[in-house]
């Protein structure tokens, strides 16, 4: 009883500071810095007091599972959809991580947004990103966790664009929005046929799932459905553009919580999918591939939070391959080390060039190498060919302006031409003249 009353507080209490600033903002109410702040500081505080007791509760209790069911909150033709949330080791595990950074991002960001033009509302995309990463952790059905889901990728856009007069920042968020969509496709094509042949939605009974027909479409949706989030081949060319945005909000969403949402994906369904060894060799080439794309092309890089977005990403691919190979519980202590490196990262590249005029070692004439042993095996020329391609991104984005993004702006525009024709030549165009 006492994990079912702290799971459903903690989701409480996690919604209702979003709730409150989305209101304000809504309806235009400018509230005080000093009131909005406040609001943040005891929505991070409240948000890890509970999570603390969550995991103690947790870990003195008698069962490594305990499943929470909401009365039926929708009836339809003798269909009943619940709310489910799940407690264990997982999602305590990654809400302890959202419970940790949250509070580290939100003193961060005080003093960064001190008098700053929009700051109400980096507050309410920031408290709508912990509520969104607390229902993704503790979700037990498919229906919960896309709700979590498509809210980190809305915060998450917006945040891109958080500098609206800058036209670069509005179209790097848009292009994030559109792989984003792209994939989420997968995750509610996934839902949509679970409901319609699993016996069940909820994640402890994906292990009797597994055997369904079609079980394997489900998996490799749910796989493509990753690849935007963490930024997995071919869906990576929008976490560098990414960097736009505030330097807080690139910590807790490109370093540490939300790009590491397709790992904790992967490991929540992992009964269904475990067994197809197909889905397995899927995962772990893409993981690889992935892995070493961004090693390559984050050493030509030449802005530290880029550098730090490949580096990354190189992370999130070998989290892949681990996955895929079934080291689920090195992947989950692999996630957290990497989600609480790469913050402290983020939030300290912006004093990078500070630290490095501080340095001594900078004032004695010392270049800092960063070529790798291995790179020296290699004869320049190939050396050179290799930082060509890497620095054009292997032409990836080329690839996909070619042929993806245009042949449907083509199509786009000759059905809109098409539309235009015989909106003129209609009936009622006609007794208008």
């Amino acid at each position: 009883m006492t994990l079912q009353f702290l799971s459903l507080f903690i989701l409480a209490w996690a919604a209702l500071i979003p709730l409150l600033l989305g209101a304000a903002q809504l309806f235009g109410r400018g509230l005080s810095e000093r009131l909005v702040q406040g609001l943040a500081v005891a929505h991070a505080t409240g948000v890890l007091l509970a999570t603390f007791v969550l995991c103690i509760a947790f870990a003195a209790g008698p069962s490594s599972m305990v499943e929470v069911s909401t009365p039926p909150l929708l009836v339809t033709h003798g269909y009943e959809w619940r709310a489910v949330l799940l407690i264990d080791r997982l999602s305590v595990t990654y809400l302890a991580l959202v419970a940790l950074i949250y509070p580290v991002i939100v003193h961060f960001s005080r003093p960064f947004f001190h008098r700053e033009e929009g700051s109400q509302r980096y507050w309410f995309l920031v408290t709508l990103l912990a509520f969104a990463l607390a229902a993704v952790s503790l979700a037990g059905n498919v229906d919960v966790l896309y709700l979590g889901w498509e809210l980190v990728g809305v915060s998450s856009v917006m945040l891109i664009s958080f500098f609206r007069r800058n036209l670069r920042s509005t179209q790097n968020s848009l292009r994030a929005l559109i792989y984003y969509r792209l994939c989420d496709l997968g995750v509610l094509g996934a839902a949509m046929w679970i409901h319609h042949a699993f016996p069940s939605s909820e994640f402890t009974h994906f292990a009797e799932d597994a055997v369904v027909p079609t079980a394997l479409v489900v998996a490799f949706a749910l796989l493509f459905g990753t690849l935007a989030k963490s930024a997995q081949l071919p869906m990576s060319p929008w976490l560098h553009r990414a960097m736009e945005g505030p330097a807080a909000s690139s910590a807790i969403f490109y370093g540490a919580l939300s790009v590491h949402l397709g790992p904790l994906l992967l490991l929540r369904t992992s009964a269904l999918w475990m067994p197809h060894t197909s889905v397995r060799i899927v995962m772990a080439c893409i993981g690889l591939l992935t892995a070493i794309f961004a090693a390559f092309v984050g050493r030509t890089r030449p802005d530290a939070k880029t550098s730090l977005a490949y580096a990354t990403m190189a992370q999130l691919g070998i989290l892949y391959v681990e996955i895929a190979a079934g080291l689920h519980t090195l992947a989950l202590v692999h996630l957290c080390a990497n989600a609480g490196l790469r913050t402290w990262q983020f939030l300290r590249s912006s004093s990078l060039i500070q630290d490095f005029q501080d340095n001594p070692i900078v004032g004695t004439g010392v270049r800092l190498q960063r070529q790798s042993n291995l790179e020296r095996l290699l004869p320049a020329s190939v050396r050179g060919r290799l930082y060509l391609a890497a620095s054009r991104l292997f032409w990836l984005d080329s690839i996909q302006w070619s042929f993806v993004a245009r042949p449907f702006l083509g199509l786009f525009s000759r059905l809109a031409a098409m539309e235009d024709r015989l909106l003129e030549d209609s009936p009622s165009e006609q007794r208008s003249h």
